[in-house]
């Protein structure tokens, strides 16, 4: 007899832990819903003629990517290296398409300086917004393209 209410004490305890531990995460998950559905409020955001800035500090060079979107779904890319040692930039314009399906845009540039090359540069990106600035956020290494206009503000 002790043995049964023991079991049936152990049943109800583990339940009732594991009811707690799934309430906490579906809080979780409510939360991460909620954010996502913010972020979803930007297909009215046109990208056309908009510049988006991505800028990245090593050792031995800086490197500046600047992505330009036309209005006839084009897009422009600039890649702007300056070596520490030497003080030199070089620079290298590519040129392809890009594709919108609500916030998340694909480029792909398959044009080096108007020769096409054997492997284009792709980019996935996701438009998101925060505090009235708009950036694009890289789905492959979450690095942030943040809108020109936006640069020269303090936050």
């Amino acid at each position: 007899m002790k043995k049964i209410i023991l079991l049936c004490t152990l049943i109800f305890a583990f339940a009732s832990f594991s009811a707690q531990n799934y309430n906490q995460l579906n809080d979780i998950i409510s939360k991460i819903e909620k954010r996502a559905k913010q972020n979803r409020n930007a297909t009215d955001f046109q990208i056309q003629n908009k510049k988006f800035v991505l800028i990245q500090t090593f050792e031995d060079h800086d490197e500046r990517h600047v992505v330009e979107f036309n209005g006839d779904n084009t897009v422009t890319l600039i890649e702007l290296f300056d070596d520490k040692a030497t003080k030199q930039t070089s620079s290298n314009i590519f040129t392809g398409d890009y594709v919108r399906k609500n916030n998340v845009i694909s480029i792909r540039a398959d044009k080096l300086e108007g020769k096409k090359i054997g492997m284009p540069l792709t980019y996935t990106l996701y438009l998101m917004n925060a505090k009235n600035i708009w950036y694009l956020k890289d789905l492959s290494n979450d690095t942030r393209w943040i809108e020109n206009k936006n640069l020269g503000k303090k936050k």
